[in-house]
């Protein structure tokens, strides 16, 4: 904001400036050009100089430029400068076609005058009314850009701190308004997270407990399908509580460097329980890579939950570094999603194709969110090895230490 108020501020003078001298130019060319010349009694009266005479020439022992010249047969009077410093004056008589001269005269030094202080007050002057005119204003928008820089960070409600004369008032109050209705509606989605956590998983779990007493009772096509409806709204919530969470973080990622290995390790040790209906397979090309290992954990337990829901037998978690570039890949030999990625990763989108209730549209788009928290890039394609879907979260490891050293 200050780089716009001083760009303002330079173009304002200059075109004032430009403006006082257009006008300084144009008033020179209009002005009269016809000098009279007078002579001071005092420079006549010199009693230590050497005394004016009034002499007749001829025409001829006079050299002239041709305007001079032109001037003179005109019957203008002519003053000229002689190498001694004296002043003379030249007048043609027409009645004897000679010219008379007068002179020498000393005439006195005129007086200096201080146009280049008058000009430097104009422009002073100038300078201090512009300045008063658009600081203000200036100073006003920048303290709402860091307003809503800091409500960016952190939404929170704010007093109105811009003075109701003020010319932005009105934007100020707007934007105001707007934070306090978007801090209620962030409030609001806490609270219905907060719902979720605990209203919902309690009669789920008190659901799943009497399918299990009944399962005997009930056949048994009915009793899986209702097992797989409680999975799914289980999944639903704890995806939902991920988005709440990550939607409106505020406290900000801790990107210092992890050790790959031991990462990796505690994640192969999460899915050993999912042997042998999958092989989850953890492997790692990386010794330290910069990332938040909580946030980067939700990101690879979506990317794997999601593949668990489409993949026959084996799923492969790889992490790669190249270049200082980071890759955490996750295969599986599912069908994959070819021509669907862009709609597979908005929030809330589903398959449409999809025959089951799974899949509400918010892992892929928490991984994204994840992904775009350490300025790296989610990409989906065919896995090589497996044939089917390969999730890939990228991003650059200086990039993300520069950031961590930026924020310390």
């Amino acid at each position: 904001m200050k780089f716009q108020f001083y760009r303002l501020f330079i173009f304002l003078l200059l075109s004032c400036g430009l403006v006082i001298w257009s006008f300084g130019e144009l008033a020179e060319h209009f002005a009269d050009d016809e000098y009279s010349y007078q002579i001071n009694v005092d420079d006549l009266l010199r009693v230590d100089k050497k005394t004016p005479q009034i002499m007749r020439i001829t025409a001829d022992s006079l050299s002239l430029p041709a305007d001079l010249h032109a001037s003179l047969q005109q019957g203008a009077t002519i003053a000229l400068r002689h190498s001694d410093n004296d002043l003379y004056y030249y007048r043609l008589d027409k009645t004897t076609n000679a010219i008379l001269m007068l002179g020498p005269i000393q005439t006195s030094t005129p007086k200096e005058q201080n146009t280049s202080l008058v000009l430097l007050g104009l422009y002073s002057s100038l300078c201090l009314v512009a300045f008063g005119w658009i600081w203000p204003i200036f100073r006003d928008l920048h303290h709402l850009q860091q307003s809503a820089i800091e409500f960016g960070q952190l939404p929170r409600k704010r007093p109105l701190e811009t003075n109701k004369h003020s010319t932005i008032f009105p934007l100020a109050k707007v934007f105001n308004s707007i934070s306090h209705q978007i801090v209620d509606f962030v409030q609001m989605h806490k609270e219905l997270s907060r719902t979720i956590s605990h209203e919902v998983r309690t009669p789920l779990a008190r659901m799943r407990f009497t399918l299990e007493l009944i399962r005997s009772q009930i056949d048994t096509n009915y009793a899986n399908r209702l097992n797989e409806d409680i999975n799914d709204i289980e999944q639903l919530a704890a995806n939902y509580l991920s988005f709440a969470r990550l939607e409106h973080k505020e406290a900000p990622l801790s990107q210092e460097s992890q050790v790959i290995s031991i990462f990796m390790e505690k994640l192969a040790h999460k899915y050993a329980i999912y042997l042998p209906k999958f092989n989850i397979v953890f492997h790692n090309e990386a010794r330290q890579a910069h990332f938040d290992p909580i946030a980067m954990t939700i990101a690879i337990q979506n990317l794997v939950q999601n593949a668990m829901r489409f993949a026959q037998h084996d799923i492969h978690v790889h992490f790669y570094q190249e270049g200082g570039i980071n890759r955490i890949s996750v295969e599986d030999d599912g069908p994959g999603f070819e021509g669907k990625a862009k709609k597979l990763v908005a929030a809330f989108e589903r398959d449409s194709q999809q025959s089951d209730t799974s899949g509400y549209g918010l892992g892929l788009y928490i991984v994204k969110k994840i992904a775009t928290w350490h300025y790296g890039t989610l990409e989906l394609s065919r896995s090589q090895t497996l044939g089917g879907a390969e999730i890939s979260i990228i991003w650059d490891d200086a990039l993300t230490a520069k950031t961590e050293t930026d924020t310390e």
